[in-house]
């Protein structure tokens, strides 16, 4: 028996409610799946986490697992997915000097005006950032905000380096202008 019939009789079983089986695909996977999400987050607790949860879900909808095409990479793309909303919700804070925008600020903290403006400029950025399309806003704050090379969100994203490129591009252009918007208006 291949490791693929051997997969399939295991999803059969846990489709059917067989914990053991359940417990196999747990052990066959979690260390590979755990190596992965370190990878994307590099954060310990956080990928057990993850990883955990995806295998919760696999359980709670094991039903639907026989119809699964490609059981190996439906693992995968959920931890990625996981991971992503992960680093999507934890990464809320932008901080003004990762931003190619032109922004004079006046470097007296002790002026609660000037903090006020500081503060409202963040508030206009973040702003920003979230009216961002989606896809767009996920490759500026893995590249920004995480500081991930290009190839490194190419390959979590399954996408190309000139589609990261281009969608930067995008990123900045837009953040600019709405910034630009409010620092004129």
């Amino acid at each position: 028996m291949n490791k693929n019939d051997t997969l399939n009789s295991l999803l059969i079983l846990l489709a059917e409610g067989d914990q053991a089986a359940f417990r196999k695909i747990y052990y066959m996977y979690y260390d590979r799946l755990f190596r992965f999400a370190i990878h994307l987050i590099k954060d310990e607790m956080s990928s057990e986490e993850i990883v955990s949860d995806v295998l919760l879900n696999i359980w709670l909808s094991r039903e639907k697992m026989t119809d699964v095409t490609d059981f190996n990479a439906f693992l995968y793309k959920s931890v990625k997915n996981q991971a992503l909303h992960y680093i999507d919700k934890t990464n809320r804070r932008i901080k003004c000097e990762d931003l190619s925008v032109d922004i004079e600020y006046i470097a007296d903290d002790s002026d609660p005006e000037n903090l006020m403006l500081y503060d409202e400029l963040n508030r206009q950025l973040k702003k920003a950032i979230e009216s961002l399309p989606e896809k767009c806003r996920i490759i500026f704050k893995l590249a920004r905000e995480d500081g991930l090379p290009y190839i490194k969100i190419a390959d979590i994203l399954g996408i190309s380096v000139k589609t990261i490129d281009a969608q930067m591009a995008i990123a900045k252009q837009k953040i600019e202008q709405i910034v630009k918007r409010y620092l004129n208006g």
